[in-house]
């Protein structure tokens, strides 16, 4: 494997295990409490400023490869897009990255705040699209897909490519955010999914589209470093948790998955491209989706937290902490499968 991922990784699993207790510090020191209640699991006080060590953890599992000269050459790859053979713009695969690390830190942001004071429904949803239209700006979007039976590769306009882009990243962002309700079940589910996706874009890096190639090889390396800091936080975050990551954590999680599905996944075969990483989150996505049309159906507000969720059930039903994560596990490993398995069969861009 390419010692980039493999350095990426590496370094985001110390960086999060190690930094993770010094999160656990401040969260106590700056009182960035989760203190239970009859609507949490939970029955202690805990620490959640986790996402600290999630989000250094990954930083520098990337911001580290700069010493490496492919890096560099990587990053520096510019593609010339031509309209009715009119130059109309310019991808930098520099600028994609550096996005991508700005949007994140908004998000971060967002996160920190919103668990120190708590940030309300309307300002939270405004500063997530303000973080999706910055990767945007960058040219971290999704500009088409390649549908065959409509001729090949189709060209959104550029208002449905922004719309899509936007709605993308946030459907990642509160889906991962939503089922942040077990110990290690969020930074599981992730770890599963951003290995998945970096299986998914080594397997398609050799395609004939240059731009492609290179844009799922930085996909491969931001999962490799997003897979380490998962791994490395779940060591205190797995039952019983001795930190919980807080929105700090899970939004920010939930924004790199989408990000690199756009530079990643979505640039695979066909419509296949666009099952891939449903396939993958489908069953948080499908938790979230049923929570949603709980609460429509109730007249009570979509964000307004239950105890209806998938792993809340089980647990009324006598299953215990571990055994419904471990189940959450499998089923995604198994759906993961099925997404890889995909893109082997499908065949390539």
């Amino acid at each position: 494997m390419n010692i980039q991922y493999i350095t990426a990784f590496i370094v985001a699993l110390i960086v999060s295990i190690g930094l993770t207790p010094v999160a656990k510090w401040l969260a106590a020191k700056f009182k960035v409490i989760d203190n239970p209640n009859e609507r949490k699991i939970h029955s202690r006080n805990m620490p959640r400023w986790g996402g600290m060590a999630i989000y250094l953890g990954f930083m520098l599992g990337v911001i580290t490869l700069y010493v490496y000269p492919r890096f560099h050459a990587l990053l520096a790859f510019r593609h010339k897009v031509f309209e009715k053979e009119e130059l109309i713009d310019i991808l930098s695969l520099n600028n994609q990255f550096m996005g991508i690390l700005i949007g994140g830190t908004i998000i971060f942001i967002l996160g920190l705040v919103d668990d120190k004071k708590g940030v309300s429904a309307v300002p939270k949803f405004l500063i997530q699209i303000i973080a999706a239209l910055s990767v945007i700006n960058y040219g971290v979007n999704i500009p088409g897909l390649n549908l065959p039976f409509f001729g090949g590769f189709v060209n959104f306009p550029l208002w449905l490519c922004q719309i899509i882009t936007v709605f993308w990243l946030i459907g990642f962002m509160n889906t991962i955010n939503l089922i942040d309700g077990l110990d290690g079940l969020a930074a599981g589910v992730v770890a599963i999914a951003s290995a998945t996706f970096l299986i998914v874009a080594i397997l398609q890096s050799d395609t004939k589209i240059i731009l492609f190639s290179k844009q799922l090889k930085l996909a491969a390396i931001l999962c490799s470093a997003l897979t380490g800091a998962c791994i490395g936080f779940l060591y205190h975050n797995f039952h019983p948790a001795k930190i919980f990551m807080g929105d700090s954590g899970s939004q920010f999680l939930g924004f790199m998955l989408g990000a690199i599905t756009v530079i990643g996944t979505l640039k695979t075969t066909a419509v296949v491209a666009l099952i891939i990483p449903i396939t993958v989150v489908a069953f948080p996505v499908l938790d979230v989706a049923f929570s949603i049309l709980r609460r429509y159906s109730r007249k009570t507000p979509i964000m307004t937290a239950d105890k209806e969720h998938f792993h809340h059930r089980l647990l009324n039903l006598g299953w215990t902490h571990r055994e419904i994560v471990l189940l959450v596990y499998v089923i995604t490993f198994v759906l993961s499968l099925c997404a890889i398995l995909l893109t082997v069969t499908k065949g390539r861009v």
